[in-house]
C-alpha cells in the first residue's frame, strides 16, 4: 500500500509560529520533501508567505524572495 509524503513545517516570522503542511502524494521522497523546504523552491519568502496566508493567516502579507521566514522544524512523515 501506498501511503502519501506529507511534511509539517514550523515556521517563524516576526517572533509568531506558524505550522503548515504540504503534502507530495505518493512515492514521493523524504529526502525531496525536505529539499524542497530547506533548499528548493518552498524555501523561498515569496512561496513561504504563500503557505502562511493560505493556511494560517489570510492577512499575512505576501513577501517578495528574501530569507526572513525561518523555517524552525520539518517533520515529515510517509
Amino acid at each position: 500500500m501506498n501511503k502519501d509524503t506529507v511534511a509539517y513545517v514550523t515556521l517563524e516570522y516576526n517572533h509568531k509560529e506558524y505550522k503548515i503542511t504540504e503534502n507530495f502524494g505518493e512515492n514521493y521522497s523524504s529526502e525531496s520533501a525536505r529539499f524542497m523546504f530547506e533548499d528548493g523552491n518552498y524555501g523561498c519568502d515569496c512561496n513561504l508567505s504563500q503557505f502562511i496566508k493560505s493556511q494560517c493567516d489570510d492577512n499575512f502579507p505576501l513577501l517578495e524572495c528574501g530569507h526572513t521566514i525561518n523555517i524552525k522544524n520539518i517533520r515529515v512523515d510517509l
